[in-house]
């Protein structure tokens, strides 16, 4: 059988670049980094066991160590911690190659420890692994200035040394050059917005945010991660096959728990809100695009919102439900289901040139968030996978639990009746299924659903005190299968959230 390869690109217990300074001063310091990979066996046939090699390779491009030990049972998950591969050692940079005889989903969790701006010295991160290289990549969020800086790292997927060009621009629309660098084959470099070294010459020194494409003739896969003193956030690099004329965020917010009408946007704390970032993949035309926006629950498919904005050639927008972003924050007082600041749903957006784009989750007020990839309507499938989800108390609290966010992409309303949400254990067993009554409304098109594994979500909370539990407390560490109706096209964002950080990702659909 053949086996299936999987590209889990950078910070494999990676010991992240010190601070820097430019003219704007110094930069968040995002500590020292440890991953771990979660990975999902994708297959749903009884017997098809996947057994699992995982190749880890220097910044060289050198084999450090397999790891040929990992079994996963179908639809199964398992973490694999490269703190446990300890003849890499401490410090130890590089990325990881993954193959089976099954199909995977795995995505990487990464923690970071010792960073100064955050009241407990933690944060996280979270981005999916992918299956195939590209010629082309797009980071279409990036920063670099004192309060929130992105460091984005480049994976050369074949055997011989790959010449990349990255290519920088202002949300503006303003073209700042051109980074060229060489990348040994099965190696990673990464480059680092707070550093002169990774990036164009004359690098103007009142940057803020924008976008970056980066090309080769080799194949290529790629991470960014954005450290704010607070809080982290990651997410894979975007392809030709993430572009599209529409895109789809599922997993949208703007809650400011106990405001009135006294409350200031601006001033006071959200405690928590989202923004989406959209780049223009075209280098010659401006791309004219509406954003829609549709409140999760609401079954009519009538929108809440609709902004439309327009994008300079291969340059980006910043859409920030807080503050505006690159528009006025008033453009988001729409968003609202009764009280002024309690809104929770999703976004479609269409344009005129093929985009790329992010959903950011900012949870302001536990100085946590999270990055995921917006997804086209080929993205959408009748199954999905979502490798890691949580509902754990160790006896001090709430320590870490999950949600996913589900999103009808298709062309027709979802029943109830023809969707299934069953999470399952890490031996594979279901020990939770959801469907027809025991999910609260249809899915419209373009709407979402949530399932929280701690408050329910649109369901609940005691929903899932079914779930395992040690002790009498919640103990459950597994992943989920959805099954829609034949031709139906569903996308979700899964949340993982601890009591003092959290991350964020996309399920990945069904073979």
């Amino acid at each position: 059988m053949k086996r299936q390869t999987l590209l889990v690109l950078a910070l494999v217990v990676a010991l992240l670049l010190p601070t820097a300074s430019l003219a704007q001063g110094t930069y968040p310091d995002p500590g020292t980094s440890v991953t771990n990979i979660v990975v999902q066996n994708t297959s749903t046939t009884p017997g098809d066991l996947a057994t699992v090699s995982v190749e880890y390779y220097d910044t060289t491009g050198h084999l450090d160590h397999t790891n040929t030990s990992v079994t996963i049972d179908p639809k199964a998950v398992k973490e694999i911690k490269t703190e446990d591969e300890t003849v890499l050692g401490d410090g130890w940079q590089g990325s990881a190659v993954m193959s089976s005889d099954m199909p995977l989903a795995a995505i990487v969790s990464i923690k970071n420890t010792n960073v100064p701006g955050a009241s407990d010295h933690l944060t996280q991160g979270a981005y999916n692994g992918t299956s195939q290289g590209a010629n082309k990549l797009y980071f279409p969020s990036v920063y670099g200035f004192q309060y929130i800086v992105s460091r984005l790292s480049v994976q050369n997927v074949e055997s011989s040394e790959a010449t990349v060009y990255l290519n920088f621009f202002r949300r503006t629309g303003e073209f700042l050059g051109v980074k060229t660098a060489t990348i040994p084959g099965f190696a990673q470099r990464t480059f680092y917005l707070g550093d002169t070294n990774d990036l164009p010459s004359g690098w103007p020194t009142d940057f803020l945010d924008g976008s970056v494409t980066v090309t080769s003739t080799n194949m290529l896969a790629g991470a960014a991660v954005t450290t704010w003193g607070n809080r982290s956030g990651a997410y894979q690099a975007l392809t030709d096959n993430s572009k599209g004329t529409t895109l789809y965020a599922s997993s949208l917010f703007r809650y400011a728990y106990g405001a009135d009408a006294s409350f200031d946007p601006l001033a006071d704390k959200f405690t928590l809100f989202s923004a989406i970032n959209i780049q223009n993949t075209s280098p010659t035309a401006s791309a004219h695009i509406t954003a829609t926006f549709y409140s999760r629950g609401d079954t009519s498919g009538v929108p809440v919102l609709e902004v439309p904005y327009t994008i300079p050639p291969s340059s980006a927008v910043g859409m920030n439900f807080k503050n505006g972003g690159d528009l006025d924050w008033s453009v988001f007082e729409a968003l609202t289901k009764g009280s002024p600041y309690d809104w929770d749903g999703s976004v479609t957006v269409t344009s005129d040139q093929d985009v790329v784009g992010v959903g950011i989750t900012s949870w302001e007020s536990a100085q946590s968030a999270g990055v995921y990839a917006m997804v086209t309507p080929n993205e959408g499938a009748e199954s999905l996978f979502v490798p890691a989800q949580y509902r754990i108390d160790w006896g001090g609290g709430w320590a870490q639990w999950s949600a996913i966010n589900l999103q009808n992409v298709g062309g027709s309303t979802i029943s109830k009746s023809d969707l299934t949400i069953q999470y399952i254990d890490t031996d594979g067993n279901e020990i939770a299924s959801f469907s027809g009554a025991d999910l609260p409304f249809d899915l419209a098109v373009g709407a979402a659903l949530g399932l929280n594994t701690r408050n329910g979500g649109d369901l609940a909370a005691s929903a899932f005190n079914v779930f395992p539990t040690e002790g009498g407390l919640p103990r459950f560490v597994g992943g989920i299968y959805i099954t829609g109706p034949a031709g139906s096209k569903l996308v979700g964002v899964a949340n993982i959230i601890y009591n003092n950080r959290a991350s964020v990702y996309n399920a990945f659909p069904g073979q």
